[in-house]
Formats: C-alpha cells, structure tokens, sequence
C-alpha cells in the first residue's frame, strides 16, 4: 500500500539492531551518523524495549535479519509504525533491503519517496485449562508468519484438530500444525508442504506437520475467519509447544484451546525500491523469470 499523503515528515527513527550479527554494532553506529547529520532525532531500543519507547516514532530501522524483525513484531501490539528491514546477511523475504542499499533508501524515505506495504498479522488467545502451569490463565500472542503448534519432548503421537468458523476442518495423527499468514507462507508452512501466498492477499494457511495419512493436506482460508486448535496426546500428562514466530514457547495441553484470527492492527513494511516480491521468490528460490 502507498501511503501517499498520510506519510508524516521523519523526525524520529528508532533503531533495533541484532547485535548478535557480525559487524553489527558497526552498521547501527554509521546509521546513527548518517541520521545525527540529517538532525534526526534516535532512540536506540534493547532488547527489552517497551511500547512506550517507540510511540513517538515515525520510522523503525530493522538491522538484522527476518528473524530480528519477528522479535520485533511481537513487541508492536498496536503502534502502527513504518519498519524498514535492513538484512545484514543473505537477503530475507521481510527484509528486503540489504546493508549497502541502506542510504539510498533512506534519502528516498526522507524526500517521502517509498511505499509502505500493509502486512496481515496473527492473533492468538491460548485459554489454559488445569493441567499446565498457567493453568486457569489466559495469554494472547501476536505474530507476522505463524503460530505453531508442535508436539513436545517425549510425546510419541498428538492427535490435532483444528476448526474453522466452528466446524471440524481437518483432524489427524502428527507432529503438529501451523497457521501461517502470506508473510509466512514462505518459512516453515512451505517446508512442512504448504502454498506460497502473496502477502497482499488476507488468508491464513494451515499446514500440518507430518501427519499420518496423505489426506491431510494444507488449507487456504479466510483471514475473517475463526481458527481453534485443540489437541490430545497419548497420555493426559503430556504437552505440546506452541509458540509464535518462534519467540514465545508455551506448554499447552489437551484441555487447552487456542483461537487464531485476524489481527485487528496491520504491520507496515516499507518496500525495497530495488527488487519486488517476486524478484525475491526468484532470487531466494532460483524461479525461472
């Protein structure tokens, strides 16, 4: 989506590096530079960052990779803000703007020169019965690829049903299952077998992972629609994880319920000017073009 006149001036960029990366620290000071000559106000975010810290943010710069900006995500619960994801490795499919494009990129931004893309996300309310340890609880999750559930440890089989808009859509013996938006549709969905979607579009897929019979097979359905996941493993004291984009492991289990919609806040992601989402496919997974 071009934003177009709802673009406000960039006075404020906020910074979330992944310092774990090689040569990190060193991107995130000549980013600091290079917006300190421009009179552009910073705000360096850790790890613990609050929402509150990026509220009066016009703009966040993403300096890692994909998976630096899923962590990022599960911290933006409603604060619509522009993120523009640096890759400081191999290009990503969410970050699609590599380090030595950075500045050109940005001088296009300041001039209001970009376009922002509307990303669906996932919601996810877990309502815990008696026998986990947040038992009687409630925890809701948010999350831009997938929410995952994946059978645990030592459990030897987990039974997996998920229901759509209240009816029984598929039920198997397996591993687990994920319920993935567009963004995600090219991450763990597509290895575990599942479509690529264009992340224009507002669907989820549901993608069992290694089920026991070749009759299940990957869903596409509406982002409108209500998606539930319960379970039931051999032995009522054994648990499954579920987790989201991979930041947040939650034990659940079979008197456990998780409910998956549509988010009701978008992620923004400002778009590469250099390549498209299909110059990325062809790139990342060698499509002939």
């Amino acid at each position: 989506m071009n934003l177009g006149e709802q673009r406000k001036t960039i006075q404020q960029v906020a910074i979330y590096t992944n310092l774990s990366r090689p040569k990190a620290d060193e991107a995130r000071l000549r980013l600091c530079e290079w917006l300190a000559k421009r009179n552009i106000a910073i705000k360096e975010l850790d790890e613990v960052f609050q929402e509150s810290d990026i509220a009066d943010a016009d703009l966040i710069i993403s300096l890692g990779g994909d998976g630096t900006i899923l962590r990022l995500v599960s911290k933006m619960i409603r604060p619509a803000i522009p993120v523009l994801g640096v890759n400081l490795g191999s290009l990503g499919f969410i970050t699609e703007v590599r380090e030595e494009e950075l500045y050109d990129e940005l001088k296009s931004i300041l001039l209001g020169q970009y376009e922002v893309e509307e990303r669906m996300l996932l919601s996810a309310t877990v309502r815990f019965g008696e026998g986990v340890e947040n038992r009687g609880l409630e925890r809701r999750l948010q999350a831009l690829n997938d929410i995952v559930v994946n059978r645990e440890g030592l459990t030897r089989y987990m039974h997996v049903q998920v229901e759509v808009g209240g009816e029984t859509a598929i039920a198997f013996y397996g591993d687990g299952v994920i319920i993935a938006t567009p963004t995600g549709s090219t991450a763990y969905s597509l290895s575990a077998g599942g479509s690529i979607v264009h992340p224009s579009l507002d669907n989820m897929m549901i993608t069992p992972i290694c089920a026991h019979t070749s009759a299940s097979r990957s869903l596409v359905v509406s982002g409108n629609q209500v998606v539930k996941i319960r379970i039931r493993c051999d032995s009522d004291k054994e648990k499954a994880l579920l987790s989201a984009d991979g930041q947040v492991d939650l034990a659940i289990d079979h008197e456990t319920v998780v409910e998956i919609t549509k988010a009701e806040n978008r992620f923004l992601l400002v778009k590469s000017s250099k390549r498209s989402y299909f110059g990325t496919l062809r790139e990342k997974f060698n499509f002939p073009g």
